[in-house]
C-alpha cells in the first residue's frame, strides 16, 4: 500500500520529487522501526503517531491535487488500536478522520472524506478484532498450560491421597491387631503358665474349666485373626458386586468362624458404585460389631428395593448394646455407620436390646 501510492506520487508529480522522495523516505524508515518501539512506553506511540500524520500533511500540502496521501495514515491506525486500548485508538481514528476531513473536504469534497472515513473505521475495526483474537489465543494457550501444571498437581495429591491412605490403613489394622490378636495371646500365655504352674504343683481340681477359658480365648483370638486377614485381601466388590462381595464376606469370616450367616436380596440391583461402596462398608462395619463385640452365633444381611429407595438391615442375635453409645462411645464401628449413611443422605434406624440381639437398618434413595 505504501509503496504504491509513493509510486504514484513520484512518478505523477515529478516536479515535486525533491521534496516527496525526503518525506516520503522518513514515514517509510518510521514504519520499518515501528515494529522494535516499546509498547508499554505510550508516550513513545504518542510521538509515533504524532510525526506519521504530520508527514502525511506535509506531503498534501506539496502535491494538493493529490487526495491518496491519506491511505498512508491506514497502517498507523492499525498500529493505534494495537498499542492503545480501545477508546484511545479510536480517539486516535477521530483525529485521523478530522485532519483528513479537514484538508480533503475543501478541495475534493465530502464524498472522497466519506470514502477515507470508512476505510479507518474498517481497518480499525480489523486491527482490533485481530488483537483481541491473538490475546485469546494467548490466554487460551495460557490457560492450557494452568491447566497441565493443575492436572499433574492433581495427580500429585491423588498419589499421595492414595499413599495416605494405605498408610492409614496399614495403622488401623496394627491397632487392630495390638487391641485383640496381641492381646487375646498374650491372656493364652498368662492362661497356660499359670495353669502349667498349678499343673508343676499337682493341682488338678478345676482343670477343665482353666481348658474351656483357654479354648474361648483361643476362638475369640482365630475370630480377629480371620476378620484380619479378609481385609488384606483385595476387596471384590468393583469387580463382582455389591451381593457377591457380601456373600463372599460371610463365607470367608463369619461362617469360618462358626457363626449361622445368611444373605437375603433381590436377585438383581442395580445401583451405583458409591452407593455400593457405602452400603458394603456399613455392612461390614455391622458384621464386625457382631463379630467381635456381641458374641452373636448367628447373623442375616437383608436387601432389597422398592420404588426408587433401597433398604438394607444387619440383624444379629448378639447380647446387644445401649443404642445411645452410638453418640457416645468412639468404637464398634458404629460412628463410622452414621457419617456414612449421612454421606448419602440416607436414613438411620438401630434397634438393639440387651440379651437380643442388634438390628440396623439402612435406607437410601437411588
Amino acid at each position: 500500500m505504501i509503496t504504491a501510492v509513493s509510486l504514484l506520487g513520484i512518478t505523477e508529480y515529478p516536479e515535486k520529487r525533491s521534496q516527496t522522495i525526503p518525506i516520503l523516505a522518513i514515514f517509510i524508515l518510521f514504519m520499518v522501526v515501528q515494529p522494535l518501539l516499546p509498547k508499554k512506553r505510550k508516550a513513545v506511540s504518542t510521538t509515533y503517531l504524532a510525526v506519521q500524520m504530520l508527514l502525511m500533511i506535509a506531503l498534501y500540502f506539496i502535491v494538493p491535487q493529490v487526495d491518496y496521501w491519506a491511505i498512508l495514515l491506514i497502517p498507523s491506525i492499525i498500529y493505534a488500536v494495537q498499542v492503545f486500548s480501545l477508546e484511545v485508538g479510536l480517539l486516535w481514528v477521530a483525529i485521523f478522520t478530522t485532519v483528513v476531513s479537514i484538508i480533503i473536504v475543501d478541495r475534493h469534497g465530502f464524498g472522497v472524506a466519506l470514502v477515507y472515513f470508512a476505510a479507518y473505521i474498517f481497518f480499525a475495526s480489523y486491527a482490533y478484532l485481530l488483537e483481541k483474537t491473538e490475546i485469546t489465543q494467548a490466554e487460551s494457550q495460557q490457560l492450557l498450560v494452568e491447566l497441565k501444571k493443575s492436572n499433574q498437581k492433581l495427580e500429585a495429591l491423588a498419589s499421595n491421597a492414595e499413599e495416605l491412605a494405605t498408610i492409614k490403613e496399614r495403622n488401623r489394622l496394627a491397632r487392630e491387631l495390638h487391641d485383640s490378636v496381641t492381646q487375646s495371646m498374650y491372656s493364652l500365655t498368662l492362661l497356660a503358665a499359670g495353669w502349667r504352674r498349678l499343673a508343676a504343683k499337682g493341682d488338678l481340681l478345676n482343670v477343665e474349666d482353666s481348658f474351656a477359658e483357654i479354648e474361648e480365648v483361643a476362638q475369640q483370638a482365630l475370630k480377629e485373626m480371620r476378620l484380619l486377614i479378609y481385609e488384606l485381601r483385595p476387596l471384590a466388590l468393583a469387580n463382582q458386586g455389591l451381593l457377591s462381595a457380601l456373600q463372599h464376606r460371610l463365607n470367608a469370616v463369619e461362617k469360618r468362624a462358626g457363626m449361622e450367616a445368611y444373605l437375603v436380596a433381590d436377585d438383581v440391583l442395580y445401583l451405583p458404585a458409591k452407593v455400593e461402596e457405602a452400603l458394603y462398608s456399613i455392612a461390614v462395619e455391622a458384621l464386625n460389631n457382631a463379630l467381635k463385640h456381641a458374641s452373636a452365633t448367628s447373623v442375616t444381611v437383608k436387601l432389597h428395593s422398592s420404588d426408587s429407595h433401597i433398604h438394607m438391615e444387619v440383624s444379629d442375635n448378639g447380647c446387644g448394646f445401649d443404642p445411645l453409645l452410638l453418640e457416645e462411645s468412639s468404637g464398634m464401628g458404629l460412628k463410622n455407620i452414621k457419617e456414612r449413611v449421612e454421606q448419602l443422605n440416607g436414613k438411620l434406624d438401630i434397634t438393639s436390646t440387651r440379651d437380643a440381639g442388634t438390628k440396623i437398618k439402612v435406607e437410601v434413595e437411588v
